[in-house]
């Protein structure tokens, strides 16, 4: 019990003296949350209408004369597909 309450001592005694940080104010939260929010031209991804079912993705290219996007992942991203 002793060695702990030392311990801690020297833990809240280190953060004093290193000049630990208050937390901050919802004013500060809010300015970081600003700088780091994406810009809406970041988010135009969001629009593109992405398809799930690869059969409906190959009718609607073929219709439209586009060419197809696939992004292709599994469980383990070192197997084999």
């Amino acid at each position: 019990m002793r060695t702990f309450l030392l311990s801690m001592a020297f833990l809240l005694a280190g953060g004093i003296l290193c000049g630990a940080q208050p937390r901050p104010t919802e004013q500060t939260l809010a300015q970081r949350a600003a700088v780091i929010k994406p810009a809406p031209a970041e988010l135009r991804w969001q629009q593109v209408p992405w398809l799930t079912d690869l059969a409906e993705g190959q009718r609607l290219a073929q219709a439209e004369r586009r060419p197809i996007f696939l992004w292709v992942t599994g469980d383990d991203p070192l197997e084999r597909c």
